[in-house]
């Protein structure tokens, strides 16, 4: 008889120690997260230094411990700025990779698409790019923005523009939800402050002749002309509007601070004012670490898009962290008590998933770099 109750309790003490190391596994499981970035298609580059940008990002957590005792793994799709490519993509991370977040999809209208994916199965969603504003006017839950959206830009920086001697402006912008927004937006914002919009023309992403539309804006003369577009479009955009000799300020939003843009282009981007949520110049010593780690891996300088790919990382790993569990709805809580200190300022995000707080710069391109000729804060919405 003793001697089979030393047995049950030996195997019931064998049992407890299992159940230990059961936990105590599962707690030290990599903890995978998805990415949908465009890496094939128009904007791929773009999609690339997003993803350089989150691949420091996760070396740097993974660096600092990981998150709950196991590796911050990223687990990344091409969703080629299509939105049903990105849905495809979602899908796949979510019910065969089992990842516990996804991050993307870049373009406003693939988010947009990725965003209802994530809704149906309850898991968190942040983009770092996608700017729509009706993406965070939905009333979903799941979706966050650890970007500015074109409406909260325009507001920042309308006036100044105005100030800077605009009267009368034009808009060249690419047909999709940012560029609407973007013509739309900044339009409310620089009629408010006193000036005039004189064009607006709206381009395919597949158009490389852009003549038409740069021809109808010469006509009414504007003194800034303001555009949306990623790397290669922003390169046509301003080739083709200094060969049809309109020589009025070129301003937008998207790749016109870039490194890259800056090659395909020369000496036509001096003058060009980047309208843009991170430059490399930032002044701070964590920026300085950043771009001097970005530089040596990928032998050239970040990118706005580097910044937002390496911001979503770290303000996700940071949640799963301060959620202290992958429970859908303990993560979405934590995002929502999310104070990151990112390389442009403090990121918080309000109630509708939006975030605020963060610096956003007027920068222009001159000899040698950028120069700043404005510092905005995207306010609460």
């Amino acid at each position: 008889m003793i001697h089979k109750f030393q047995e049950r309790i030996s195997g019931a003490a064998l049992a407890a120690v299992f159940g230990v190391a059961m936990s105590s596994g599962a707690l030290a499981a990599d903890i995978v997260v998805g990415g949908i970035y465009p890496l094939t298609g128009p904007v791929a580059y773009d999609g690339a230094t997003k993803h350089n940008g989150a691949k420091l990002a996760v070396e740097e957590v993974n660096a600092s411990g990981g998150v709950l005792g196991g590796k911050f793994v990223l687990k990344v799709e091409d969703g080629a700025c299509n939105p049903a490519q990105s849905v495809s993509a979602a899908e796949k991370l979510i019910t065969q990779t089992k990842v516990v977040a996804i991050l993307g999809a870049f373009c406003s209208s693939s988010s947009g698409a990725v965003m209802e994916v994530a809704k149906k199965y309850k898991i968190p969603h942040m983009t770092g790019v996608s700017t729509s504003q009706d993406l965070t006017r939905q009333g979903n839950p799941w979706f966050f923005r650890a970007t500015g959206t074109s409406a909260l830009l325009g507001q920042a920086f309308g006036p100044t523009i105005v100030k800077a001697g605009a009267k009368r402006v034009a808009f060249l912008v690419v047909n999709d939800d940012w560029g609407r927004a973007v013509a739309s937006s900044y339009a409310k914002s620089i009629k408010a402050a006193g000036a005039k919009v004189v064009a607006t023309e709206i381009f395919s992403r597949d158009d490389t002749d852009l003549f038409p539309y740069i021809t109808k804006i010469k006509t009414r003369n504007p003194d800034v002309v303001i555009s949306a577009s990623n790397t290669q479009l922003a390169a046509n955009v301003t080739k083709q509007l200094r060969q049809l000799g309109v020589k009025s300020t070129l301003m937008g939003e998207g790749a016109f601070t870039s490194e890259a843009y800056r090659k395909l282009v020369g000496k036509l981007a001096l003058g060009v004012v980047g309208l843009v949520e991170y430059i490399p110049s930032i002044d701070s010593a964590k920026n300085k670490a950043f771009v001097k780690k970005y530089k040596s891996r990928f032998k050239e300088e970040p990118s706005k898009f580097s910044a937002a790919g390496y911001h979503a990382v770290h303000i996700l790993a940071a949640a799963i962290k301060r959620a202290g569990s992958t429970n859908s709805e303990k993560l979405r809580q934590a995002l929502l008590r999310t104070d990151y200190a990112g390389l442009t300022g403090n990121f918080k995000f309000a109630a509708n998933g939006q975030a605020y707080n963060f610096n956003v710069f007027m920068a222009k391109n001159v000899a040698g770099g950028l120069q700043v000729v404005g510092v905005g804060t995207i306010p609460k919405p």
